[in-house]
């Protein structure tokens, strides 16, 4: 198997992972169709009658041809839904069912090179179908009876006929006309002689309706399984096109098909802590070690492109924060973020104001030495260079430490021309995807920017639809009760 087949193949099945709620949906409601199709529409049943047809020539006993070729099946298929048969088969039968049914519900199908023909009839019932079959079946024999034994009979009559003048045209017949007449005498006589020989039967019944197999329509499994498999090819059709037009991200698929290199982590936990815990923790290391094992000590830049809806991720300062419990002093520089999603993004890290200065705030943790964060306040729009990447931002980048990793992360609102800006003073760029509402659009176009710059994207970060980071409670201070406070004033200095 080449690649473009692995390719493929690979795309079919991840199709039909991502879509099997559609697939089972549609599946499902085709089932539920075909039930129904089932429950409201009537059951026909039919029976089948075989008859043995009689063919009648005129010498029984030398026929010219095989009997079979002697038979019209078109004439005899007429014959057999005729008026006439269904009139007289109605007759026989005491359901009620009407001449016009009858004909409606007869079907006949004779066989290639045999004078064999099943006559079926469809009704709503076993004993009705059967019951009309034969019906129709012994009607239809007695019809060809009837017509061939009125047929022979003329014939039989004309033929007396002729023998009566003959032997009066005799009687009085001289030498001369007596041989002549004697002549035709005998050729009229072996023709009454013949004509007695022929056998005018319509024919037999060899397999009555009873001895036969009845069939139902619809047949339940037949209904069941269509409805089974059109609702299954349903669901893969809708899968592939919901599939094509559902842009959302949903896994490593849509990452490396949108070209923003491989998924480094995909986190799991819907509410995300600072600083991260449990399997967060974990998958916050893991991409670590890959970024340390990628770039290594290369990296001192690195710019994390937010792409998820409303608040920002907490993704630049989790990995921040285990970039610095590796020994790796890390400045983590936060643009365009409130006071809220300040809190909620340094809950736990315990931060105090380090170095205030024009335009920015510095904090320093007092639980990682080596991690500090730097806000950047806002600035008045079209005042810079630019909105985010401010110039206090390209100063900090200037004097870096020797050592010393700086983390840029940007708002999930930062615009294009910022994430240029931090791409290109970047050694390395991550971008964060939200699950099932980032567009897979939004990626390719970052990863489309950052390739016309050069820069270096490292991959994708991956967090669940909805994933927030918790504000810390408000922390108060404890205050004395009254008694405490007797107590005190009364205690002597």
């Amino acid at each position: 198997m080449d690649d473009k087949s692995s390719v493929g193949l690979g795309h079919y099945a991840v199709v039909m992972r991502r879509q099997w709620k559609t697939i089972t949906m549609l599946t499902i409601l085709g089932v539920v169709v075909a039930v129904g199709y089932i429950s409201l529409t009537p059951v026909n049943v039919t029976a089948s009658t075989l008859v043995n047809l009689n063919v009648i020539v005129s010498d029984p006993f030398s026929p010219a041809k095989a009997g079979s070729a002697l038979l019209d099946a078109t004439t005899e298929t007429q014959l057999a839904t005729s008026y006439e048969v269904a009139k007289a088969a109605a007759e026989t039968l005491h359901n009620g069912d009407s001449v016009e049914a009858l004909r409606a519900g007869v079907a006949v199908a004779t066989a290639a090179n045999a004078t064999t023909m099943k006559i079926s009839f469809t009704s709503t019932s076993d004993v009705l179908a059967q019951s009309g079959a034969d019906a129709i079946a012994n009607a239809y024999i007695a019809y060809r009876q009837a017509q061939a034994t009125a047929k022979k009979e003329k014939l039989q009559s004309q033929l007396s006929d002729q023998l009566t003048a003959l032997d009066t045209r005799l009687a009085s017949a001289n030498l001369t006309n007596a041989p002549s007449i004697q002549a035709q005498l005998g050729s009229v006589q072996s023709q009454l002689n013949l004509l007695s020989l022929i056998d005018t039967s319509g024919g037999s019944v060899l397999n009555p309706a009873t001895q036969n197999a009845v069939t139902y329509a619809p047949q339940k499994s037949t209904v069941l399984a269509t409805g089974l498999l059109g609702g299954l090819v349903l669901g893969l059709i809708a899968a592939f096109a919901v599939n094509i037009l559902d842009r959302r991200v949903r896994d490593w698929y849509d990452v490396r098909g949108a070209g923003a290199g491989p998924v480094l982590a995909k986190l799991s936990l819907a509410k995300a802590s600072v600083p991260a815990v449990g399997k967060d923790l974990d998958s916050f290391r893991v991409i670590r070690e890959r970024l340390l094992a990628d770039v290594g000590k290369h990296l001192r830049v690195l710019t994390v492109i937010d792409e998820t809806i409303g608040s920002p991720s907490d993704v630049a300062t989790n990995l921040s924060i285990v970039l610095a419990q590796s020994g790796t002093k890390v400045r983590l520089v936060l643009m365009g973020v409130s006071d809220s999603e300040m809190r909620a993004g340094s809950n736990g890290m315990q931060l105090v104001t380090d170095d205030p200065q024009k335009g920015t705030v510095v904090f320093r943790s007092e639980v990682i030495s080596s991690w500090s964060v730097l806000r950047t306040a806002p600035t008045i729009a079209g005042s810079g260079a630019d909105d985010f990447v401010t110039e206090v931002v390209r100063r900090e980048i200037v004097s870096q430490e020797t050592g010393t990793l700086i983390v840029l992360a940007l708002p999930p609102d930062a615009p294009h021309a910022s994430r240029l800006a931090a791409g290109r003073l970047s050694d390395s760029v991550l971008i964060v995807g939200e699950c099932l509402r980032t567009r897979i659009d939004a990626l390719a176009e970052n990863a489309a920017e950052m390739k016309d710059i050069q820069a270096s994207l490292v991959g994708t970060v991956l967090v669940p639809p909805g994933r927030t980071v918790s504000e810390p409670p408000v922390r108060r201070k404890p205050t004395k009760s009254k008694h405490m406070e007797q107590e005190a004033a009364s205690t002597p200095a």
